[in-house]
């Protein structure tokens, strides 16, 4: 029997998002977020919502542009802590022992250990 939950923002199943920035002096910087997804198939866009309250917010607006990565079942530990911690007060690729890459497309972080 199915059950209604009610008009909610819930889409299950759904990857884990990590969204990589850098900082105004160049710091890359990398979070945990649990909504984004596709908005357009022409051409290939996504789409991500933060709170204008976190670090990896201001980092996007400041420079206008970000990565966003799926890691594999192997990095969960890491992506659980980058949805923890703020890039405000700790480097988290040191912490994570991770190495921040390029994309190909922007000089924006992802994790060179991640799968996508």
């Amino acid at each position: 029997m199915k059950k209604s939950l009610g008009a909610k923002t819930l889409v299950f199943p759904t990857p884990v998002w990590c969204v990589g920035s850098y900082d105004q002096s160049g710091k890359p910087n990398v979070m945990t977020i649990a909504w984004g997804g596709i908005c357009c198939s022409k051409p290939p866009c996504v789409t991500i919502s933060l709170r204008k309250a976190t670090y990896t917010y201001d980092c996007i607006m400041q420079r206008k542009a970000y990565t966003l990565s799926v890691p594999g079942e192997a990095h969960a530990r890491e992506a659980d802590y980058f949805g923890m911690a703020s890039g405000r007060n700790v480097d988290k690729f040191a912490v994570t022992g991770l190495t921040p890459a390029g994309s190909d497309w922007w000089m924006r972080p992802t994790s060179r250990s991640f799968p996508w």
